[in-house]
């Protein structure tokens, strides 16, 4: 009998024939050890740079961060989060953690609806340019997140707001030379060419980031 996204005609998954079977072999990431091996020598290797491409030690890196979001505060401006994909759920789990926690102003642009009509009636390119036009101003800032850092929505996004005057963060990670590492303020790379080594790192990143926000303003309003 024919089967449907596979599934057996008994209502059994099944892989399909012609379908990837071990997408995630990868060297010496197949085994557990392996990866988190990886994974410290990425954090490890992780490198911030400033829009000057000056490089910064890590926890430099994390001081200036957290120094620029004092300002946005004192500004009682707001921290827009924008990827795709998992660096999207990353936005709206980090968005929600900042706003929460840290007691900051934050949105991420993550509502079906309005991505959608923004990619149908416009561009995809355009769906983060066009909600920061009408929501962002001059201070605030913008956490840019794509893991190959050539995401033309996230890039046209991160080119917008710097013109505009926005602080911006970046992390990216694969090719050192891709096209956001130069549009931060800080830039975090992260040199790794795996996609779920890239996003874990990331994710790391993160909590660090909040971790040290909520330190420093947890409680208050």
């Amino acid at each position: 009998m024919e089967t449907l996204m596979g599934t057996s005609a008994a209502g059994d998954w099944t892989k399909p024939d012609n379908g990837p079977r071990d997408c995630a072999r990868q060297g010496s990431q197949q085994d557990w050890p392996g990866f988190f091996t990886r994974l410290h020598v990425c954090l490890q290797a992780v490198q911030v740079t400033t829009r000057e491409a000056v490089r910064l030690e890590v926890p430099e890196g994390f001081t200036h961060w957290e120094d620029l979001c004092a300002r946005v505060r004192e500004q009682e401006g707001i921290l827009f989060f924008i990827g795709n994909g998992a660096s999207s759920s990353m936005c709206s789990h980090f968005a929600l953690d900042v706003g929460k926690n840290a007691r900051f102003r934050t949105q991420m642009f993550g509502d079906a609806a309005l991505l959608t009509a923004l990619g149908n009636d416009i561009c995809f390119e355009q769906i983060f340019v066009e909600p920061l036009r009408r929501n962002a101003r001059p201070g605030d800032m913008l956490v840019a997140v794509s893991s190959s850092g050539n995401s033309p929505n996230v890039v046209a996004a991160a080119t917008a707001a710097r013109q505009a005057g926005l602080r911006v963060v970046t992390l990216t990670g694969m090719s050192p030379a891709n096209r956001m590492r130069d549009l931060g303020d800080l830039n975090f790379w992260v040199d790794a060419d795996a996609y779920g080594m890239v996003e874990t790192a990331h994710a790391a990143i993160l909590h660090h980031w909040t971790d040290r926000l909520v330190a420093r303003y947890g409680g208050r309003k």
